[in-house]
């Protein structure tokens, strides 16, 4: 009972099954779902990151060739004598507002009148300080804002071939309070004009932009949803946004101040944004595009609840599968367990119907043709057991006659003493023995010396039977006397030698009987002079069950290595003159009686 309770309390095949097959099918789907997200996260963010940064280049390269457009304007006041109403003093008030109203009509009439829905306004400084200006309010030096006119000559001083642009933060000039008007300033241009005959500086261009001339680049460009597009100078300064509030965020603006001067690239800040920039090789200025990374990866998101998605479905079906083959690879063996179980209590009647599994139907079939053999085998040995039970009642019946018989022999061999017949005496009492060890021979075993002893009984009647023909010898080494060997397997040997071999001589014969140990053997000589025997046909016979000549050898062949084993048995050989040498190997047993007295 207690064997049944440890047998309840280890796992089912049918939950290792299931464990097997879910672990297999769903721990392969699990990993694959999240290899695929991630690296399909990785893909997207790589390619949304890409377009974003080729958006900001695109978007640069268009603004680029705007501010080229305005620098190629101003290349003919280089090589041209446009200027030339600034050769004479501009001393006076008159000469002053003429050369404005020839440096108005220039610009205006001929310079930028394509782009003048850009312009806000247009100055020109000479070298003396005199100043032209668009702006009617704008007429003096003094006016100037000198420290950004200073930081605007000294970066034009840097690049004085190149057109310098510069935020509204810089601007030479700006309007008293109560003077704005609804066209707000944005950038300014700044470039240094010489006389292309003497190379003398003639003075500073500045065209101070509206703010139309940069959002109508870029107003329309779309960074995302939520995203902003940034543009700032050289010096940090914002030139245009789209979204203010994302500029006032500390960690965006100190990103910002912190890229690189020059190039393009990515980066991520906080976690949580993704910024792109480019920079102009043309003004300096960075372009720079922050979005939100939530923002980025929210389609992905939607593919991760798609994987989920499927992934729930394949686990579900994963589940079923796992169930469905876990039942039907258990459920036979489970049966078969019961059956054996319901066997175990004698039930032997059980049979199991084989299934479609072919190992699993080789079970079946096994269990069914040993319930079957068990069945046999009790069968038969209820057979035997009744056939036991009426021999040992015969036994006990057939115990009188012995009894009768001993008594007999022994009243013939009384009288014989009594009228002297020593040598009927001697055949009464080797009679005598032989019968007793004959009918005594139902035992498994004996020991060699009784056996020996017993064939010595055989041969002193033979020897009355064949008077003096017949002579023999038995040599027995004392430390096998007590080897256990089967009862009656030499007599049919000493029965063929005296058959064949010395009944066929007029002369008689001589029977010799050696027995030894060989290592861990012990070996039977048995030799015979006589007739010469025909060692081959004796070999045939041995090996033919169905032969009647030589029973009692075969069957003595049999009998040994039936208990002992292939490797022992009997070997016929021919005499060294004449007869037959058989000898008979078996192992060295000792009896555990004589076992018993050694370990004493």
């Amino acid at each position: 009972m207690s064997a049944f309770n440890n047998v309840s309390k280890l796992i089912s095949i049918r939950t290792i099954l299931l464990s097997v097959f879910l672990l297999l099918m769903i721990l392969p789907l699990v990993v694959i779902t999240y290899i695929t997200y991630k690296k399909e996260n990785e893909l997207f963010q790589k390619q949304v990151s890409q377009y974003l940064l080729q958006t900001v280049g695109q978007t640069q390269r268009a603004l680029d060739a705007n501010l080229s457009e305005i620098d190629r304007l101003t290349w003919t006041l280089l090589y041209e004598q446009s200027l030339d109403f600034l050769n004479g003093p501009l001393d006076s008030s008159y000469p002053l507002f003429e050369a404005n109203q020839k440096f108005k009509n220039m610009v205006y009439s001929n310079l930028f009148r394509g782009r003048l829905e850009h312009i806000r306004a247009i100055y020109f400084i000479t070298a003396g300080h005199e100043v032209l200006s668009t702006e009617n309010l704008f007429y003096t030096y003094e006016q100037v804002d000198r420290v950004n006119i200073q930081f605007v000559m000294d970066q034009i001083e840097r690049q004085p071939l190149k057109m310098n642009w510069f935020s509204d933060k810089r601007s030479i000039y700006r309007l008293k309070d109560g003077f704005e008007t609804p066209v707000r300033a944005s950038v300014t241009a700044a470039r240094r004009l010489i006389d292309s005959n003497t190379a003398k500086l003639r003075g500073y261009l500045f065209v101070q932009f509206n703010d139309r001339f940069i959002s109508e680049h870029l107003r329309n460009v779309q960074i995302g949803s939520t995203g902003s597009l940034l543009v700032t100078d050289a010096s940090g300064d914002v030139i245009y946004q789209q979204d203010p509030q994302l500029s006032q965020n500390n960690k965006i603006s100190q990103a910002i101040q912190a890229l690189p001067a020059q190039g393009q690239g990515l980066q991520i800040v906080d976690g949580k944004w993704l910024l792109a920039f480019d920079t102009s090789q043309i003004s300096g200025w960075k372009m720079t595009a922050v979005v939100p990374i939530n923002e980025l990866i929210g389609p992905n998101q939607k593919i991760l609840r798609y994987l989920l998605m499927m992934s729930a479905i394949g686990a579900l079906v994963a589940v079923i599968v796992s169930f469905l083959l876990a039942t039907a690879i258990s459920k036979p063996v489970i049966n078969l367990a019961r059956l054996m179980a319901f066997a175990a209590k004698d039930n032997l009647h059980v049979r199991d119907t084989q299934g479609p599994i072919q190992e699993i139907s080789i079970l079946q079939f096994s269990f069914n043709r040993l319930m079957d053999r068990i069945q046999r085998l009790i069968h038969e040995n209820e057979k035997q057991q009744k056939e036991k039970r009426e021999a040992l009642l015969q036994a006990l019946q057939m115990q009188i006659h012995p009894h009768f018989l001993y008594n007999t022999l022994d009243m013939i061999y009384w009288m014989a003493k009594k009228h002297k017949a020593e040598s009927i005496s001697k055949l009464v009492t080797a009679l005598g023995r032989f019968f007793r060890f004959t009918l005594n021979a139902g035992q498994e075993w004996t020991t060699l010396g009784k056996e020996l002893e017993h064939v010595e009984n055989y041969l002193q009647i033979q020897s009355f039977r064949y008077r003096d023909k017949l002579y023999y010898e038995i040599e027995l080494e004392p430390e096998v006397a007590y080897v256990n060997v089967m009862p009656l397997i030499l007599q049919p040997l000493i029965e063929n030698a005296l058959e064949h071999g010395i009944s066929k001589s007029q002369d008689g014969g001589k029977v010799m009987i050696k027995a030894f140990r060989s290592e861990d053997n012990v070996l039977i000589v048995i030799s015979n002079t006589g007739r010469q025997v025909d060692l081959e046909h004796v070999r045939l016979l041995l090996q033919n069950a169905t032969s009647n000549n030589h029973v009692g050898l075969r069957n003595v062949q049999q009998r040994i290595q039936t208990a002992f084993g292939t490797e022992y048995g009997i070997e016929v050989a021919a005499g060294e003159d004449q007869g037959a040498l058989v000898t008979v190997t078996i192992p060295y047993r000792l009896a555990a009686l004589q076992e018993d007295q050694e370990g004493a």
